[in-house]
């Protein structure tokens, strides 16, 4: 008799201990998906070698084709139409193609498996989604010109691997601080949350393009800040500093994505779901200040919760 008790058990045991593996398992040890020194040493190498690639081999061949366009249009206009490029590319077109697991509603993969894409609230999103795209266009061009000095836009004097180095490790660091204690903020003044914050949290089970889904004040002191201060402490290379926006835009989508394609196991995620939780990017504040928390279901997180998600989706 006990031995068919034990039977019985053995596929709840067996759901809970082994979730499906992870898009980041499969690039990234299960020990180095939590806010370990390996986590953030993996995050700033892979940031340094797609610089490297970037600077090295796929920019050298356009850049005549960029000194031309500032030429001919000037050096603000030509930010512009370069940012609104990227921006088509990393932010709609891969947002876009993130979002299409929710639209089509796949179970697989799926972080909070109770929730589903809600059509009509996404269509309401997207004029406050597009209108704070285009402030990105503007604010961005506008910032650097006026902040960077006149080497972050010599085409002919490109970054060493050095100088990306530093400044890639600068700008994590900075992002990690400035996001958490901003979006912190944002949670723990009661008129702040009302009055701005609390726009982008009525996305309890987000999805990608709602990364941006926020009070425009929220966009630029939150989203664009983080991003951009770095680079001017730096003074970096705008090419250098194009890559890392566009990555850190895909970072932004994925983690708003609701599926465990997700790069920060699930960080993100959570703190949709439960508010009071994960307000960094990658963890080290978080665990500084006791706010981490791994959604049930993560690499490293709780069995317990686990269970305690597998019953609800039961039930």
């Amino acid at each position: 008799p006990k031995q068919t008790v034990l039977c019985h058990r053995l596929p709840e045991a067996a759901l809970v201990m082994s979730p499906p593996k992870r898009m980041a398992e499969a690039l990234f040890r299960r020990d180095m998906l939590g806010p370990s020194f390996g986590h953030v040493a993996a995050s700033i190498t892979g940031l340094l070698l797609v610089e490297k690639l970037v600077i090295e081999y796929v920019l050298p061949p356009w850049v005549p084709t960029i000194q031309e366009l500032e030429l001919a249009v000037g050096r603000g206009m030509a930010n512009f139409l370069l940012g609104a490029m990227t921006s088509v590319v990393s932010f709609w077109g891969v947002g876009l193609l993130l979002a299409l697991p929710a639209i089509w509603r796949v179970e697989a993969w799926k972080i909070q498996r109770n929730r589903s894409l809600d059509m009509k609230m996404l269509w309401h999103a997207m004029p406050l989604i597009t209108f704070n795209s285009l402030l990105s266009l503007v604010v961005v061009p506008l910032v650097l010109n006026a902040c960077l000095p006149e080497r972050s836009f010599d085409w002919q004097a490109l970054p060493s691997t050095g100088t990306l180095a530093r400044d890639v490790l600068v700008w994590m660091v900075v992002e990690e601080v400035m996001f958490f204690y901003v979006h912190r903020l944002l949670h723990l003044n009661k008129d702040l949350y009302a009055s701005i914050h609390k726009i982008h949290h009525t996305w309890t089970a987000p999805v990608s393009i709602v990364a941006i889904y926020c009070h425009p004040l929220e966009h630029i002191a939150s989203n664009l800040a983080p991003l951009l201060i770095g680079p001017i402490l730096c003074g970096s290379h705008v090419a250098a500093l194009s890559v890392y926006i566009s990555l850190g835009t895909v970072h932004t989508l994925a983690v708003h994505s609701g599926y465990w394609f997700c790069d920060d196991n699930g960080m993100h995620d959570e703190h949709h779901a439960k508010f009071t939780v994960n307000f960094g990017v990658m963890g080290v504040m978080d665990q500084l200040y006791g706010t981490y928390q791994l959604p049930a279901g993560a690499s490293g997180g709780s069995v317990a919760a686990a269970a305690a998600a597998a019953k609800g989706e039961q039930d």
